[in-house]
């Protein structure tokens, strides 16, 4: 297992994008569209930042998510152990596994809510765009 990425939410995609490359030197990867949500992947090293001007779950959540910090995400290898254990543990799913495609592959993917109230996703890579 491994932290795959971590997600914010910004006002502005174009400038929170261009703040990154300025001043961390994140590398621009993907402009796409996951869940109907329209987000800016970058890469820093090994970790990636998803930026998003609004959470592809807060329909879901029934609530208006302010700005900053939304989720990390964890790349698991054995998904649907993943995800009996944590159901074992209590953890309450606010987005049931589903596989999804966007310009960075083919994932499986689900969200909970981790002690501490920190949304948290775990994926599994079916197919890698190599984008990412």
């Amino acid at each position: 297992m491994k932290l795959w990425n971590y997600a914010v939410k910004v006002a502005d995609l174009e400038d929170a994008s261009a703040f990154y490359v300025r001043t961390l030197n994140a590398e621009p990867r993907i402009k796409g569209t996951v869940l109907g949500c329209d987000y800016r992947l970058l890469r820093l090293g090994d970790t990636r930042i998803f930026l998003f001007t609004r959470a592809p779950y807060e329909d879901l959540l029934g609530e208006d998510l302010p700005l900053g910090f939304l989720h990390v995400v964890f790349e698991v290898e054995d998904f649907d152990a993943r995800v009996a254990a944590l159901k074992r543990e209590g953890a309450t799913f606010f987005m049931e596994p589903q596989e999804i495609e966007a310009e960075f592959g083919r994932r499986r993917i689900a969200f909970f809510v981790a002690p501490g109230g920190v949304r948290t996703e775990i994926m599994e890579i079916i197919e890698d765009s190599g984008l990412a």
